[in-house]
């Protein structure tokens, strides 16, 4: 039931994404989504604070388990776990509605000439992305423990947010030949900003 509901809250949000992405802007949907996974990391690693994670069982073999310490109160036996499994539904959420989709979608920023090879090294280096993060995921959850390896995560998010809110320009609403022109002269996020406010504008 778990996987079921992030699996289902990940479908409904990158439908979501489909439909609005060109409405709201890729630059827009990142810069707000990316906040959002942060906070969704940040409650899951306070989920975890009240939960400790044994690597063995009874048996003596190892094992994944959830066990609430001793000292830890009735109330957070029963909100933790749910605090955990909310905050992960809201990760994925933003991340199906912002960084699942956008990064698909980045072919327009590269000129026709480079448009094939910019679109492989950005697809290789969003799959090597995923390898490290699968790779090291189980070694940082028991080398660091839970909580502050979604902490860590969470800052990964926030640095992220700063790169787009530095160098990732808007494109909503420009051909390709001007979402071409925008990278021509340092990294175009002022430039797309005007252009698209004066399209919404003459739309207006």
């Amino acid at each position: 039931m778990t996987a079921l509901s992030v699996a289902l809250t990940n479908f409904v949000f990158t439908c979501l994404a489909l439909v609005l992405i060109d409405r709201v802007g890729r630059r827009r949907i990142l810069l707000i989504s990316i906040p959002i996974m942060a906070a969704g990391l940040s409650l899951c690693s306070l989920g975890f604070l009240f939960i400790h994670m044994s690597s063995h069982d009874k048996s003596g073999t190892s094992s994944w388990s959830l066990a609430l310490r001793e000292q830890d109160v009735r109330l957070s036996a029963n909100t933790a776990p749910l605090l955990v499994l909310a905050s992960v539904m809201l990760y994925v959420a933003a991340y199906a509605f912002g960084l699942g989709n956008v990064p698909w979608m980045q072919s327009e920023l590269f000129p026709l000439n480079v448009r094939s090879l910019g679109s492989g090294i950005s697809t290789t280096m969003n799959w090597s992305a995923n390898f490290v993060v699968g790779l090291t995921f189980l070694p940082m959850m028991e080398l660091l423990t839970p909580a502050f390896t979604f902490v860590i995560y969470a800052v990964v998010c926030v640095i992220g947010w700063l790169f787009i809110l530095r160098i990732y320009p808007e494109t909503k609403g420009l051909s390709l030949e001007e979402t071409g022109a925008l990278l021509g002269h340092g990294w175009g996020v002022k430039k797309s900003n005007t252009v698209t406010q004066m399209a919404s504008h003459a739309i207006i």
